[in-house]
């Protein structure tokens, strides 16, 4: 699993998770098969029942780790999606294709965009699941000043550029892979950092 991807946790085998004293084989159980479930079927059908059910336990077990069904939602997706690490390219361009490479093609997983539209539908009237997509916005948007940053340093974009307007760029190009229930090409990811890298680029100097 992945450790650069919209609530995920660390990297690690399941071998190294089972050698963490901290590891819990129920727990985890417990959350991958909510995971399942919330692909599948969407915040909005997924019940506790049904996940004590999926997972063969009872509801009681369930609560003794969590105190309702919205915690065990919010922990569950964050096996999905996590914190962005962009490595450093040497190019802003290059930086950006990875962030939207890699959190596109997390969308491209079976059933991952059912789950984040069904979290962000629910988080409109859910303060718990409305913090976790939060928090996924956040990823994104950190991960953007940190390649901006890198950019001004090394002097390929523009000092002045508004970093704001480019978070809001990229997460623009993230949910509307939402909305539109399927992923972008590589193409289509490779044009539109073209036009990010043009727009943030210092500007030439003439005469």
């Amino acid at each position: 699993m992945s450790t650069d991807d919209p609530m995920a946790t660390p990297e690690s085998t399941d071998g190294d998770r089972a050698e963490d004293p901290g590891f819990d084989p129920v727990r985890e159980s417990i959350l991958r098969v909510t995971l399942g479930l919330l692909e599948e079927n969407g915040c909005l059908d997924v019940t506790t029942e049904a996940i004590a059910a999926a997972a063969r336990v009872s509801k009681a077990t369930i609560y003794r780790y969590w105190r309702s069904k919205q915690q065990i939602i919010v922990d569950a997706t964050r096996l999905r999606f996590g914190p962005i690490e962009p490595p450093d390219l040497g190019s802003f361009e290059e930086e950006v294709r990875w962030i939207l490479t890699k959190r596109l093609g997390d969308y491209r997983q079976t059933g991952t965009i059912r789950l984040v539209a069904g979290i962000i539908g629910a988080s409109t009237s859910d303060d718990e699941l409305r913090a976790v997509f939060d928090e996924w916005i956040e990823y994104l948007s950190r991960a953007i000043r940190r390649v901006v940053q890198r950019g001004i340093a090394r002097g390929d974009i523009d000092p002045d550029v508004d970093i704001f307007s480019l978070e809001t760029l990229v997460a623009g190009v993230v949910s509307r892979a939402v909305v539109m229930g399927r992923s972008f090409s590589d193409a289509t990811i490779d044009h539109i950092v073209g036009l990010l890298g043009a727009a943030a680029s210092v500007p030439s100097r003439t005469g």
